[in-house]
């Protein structure tokens, strides 16, 4: 993955009024991975976020000082990303919003379309084989929003359609149209690991593995960095 650095004078040029972003909230009690907009940028480069709210529907109470990472993905495909800390809480047209202190540091990160992140997920699936459909079980060993990594016991080939069943994040993807691109041999005897492309997903679909995938990347950096 390559690394740019933004302005952060140019803050306002990449990232738009209203775009959806992820909260990993570092400190507190309601640390943790959560969803926002962003409400508003002003002259000071100060970005004015809604307030953190997860799947679940939990809303993080930060308190002032706490910090922050705020990231999404562009139509590019480049993660935008800054750290801050909360500055103030503010109340705008009878919402709660949180204004976050200028970013120290602004960057652009190139995301691989094959970039993907380490899970053990269980899955059952069906598939059309010899005429009938079968449905089995298997484990995704990783995850993008192009496809995934399955374990399975059960024979495919490279073409066959298969139809996903596996919870992400709390939230149960259903039908999820993919297509066996590879097959790979382990050492284990009659385990076998297939590549599977993702065919027709939906925005909202493709938006939830990407939110999942950049989740799971920051908390990864973070373990290396011997922060968890």
């Amino acid at each position: 993955m390559r690394k740019e650095p933004i302005k952060v004078s140019d803050i306002s040029k990449v990232i738009p009024i209203g775009q959806k972003v992820i909260v990993y909230v570092e400190e507190g009690n309601f640390k943790g991975t959560y969803s926002s907009f962003i409400y508003d940028i002003d002259e000071a480069n100060n970005v004015y976020i809604s307030m953190p709210t997860n799947e679940n529907g939990l809303k993080a109470v930060v308190r002032e000082g706490e910090r922050l990472e705020v990231s999404f993905v562009d139509r590019r495909g480049f993660r935008i990303g800054f750290t801050s800390r909360l500055k103030e809480i503010v109340n705008k047209d009878g919402q709660v919003i949180y204004k976050l202190d200028t970013p120290t540091s602004l960057a652009r990160v190139e995301l691989r379309e094959n970039f993907r992140v380490p899970v053990l997920i269980e899955a059952s699936f069906y598939v059309f084989k010899k005429g009938k459909i079968e449905k089995a079980k298997g484990t995704i060993l990783d995850i993008s929003a192009g496809g995934v990594k399955l374990s399975t016991d059960i024979e495919l080939e490279v073409r066959d359609k298969l139809y996903l069943e596996f919870d992400l994040g709390g939230t149960k993807l259903e039908e999820i149209e993919a297509e066996v691109v590879r097959r790979a041999i382990t050492g284990e005897e009659g385990v076998k690991h297939y590549g599977l492309r993702f065919v027709d997903l939906s925005k909202e679909e493709e938006d939830m593995i990407i939110k999942f995938c950049i989740s799971k990347q920051l908390e990864l950096a973070r373990k290396m960095r011997g922060l968890e």
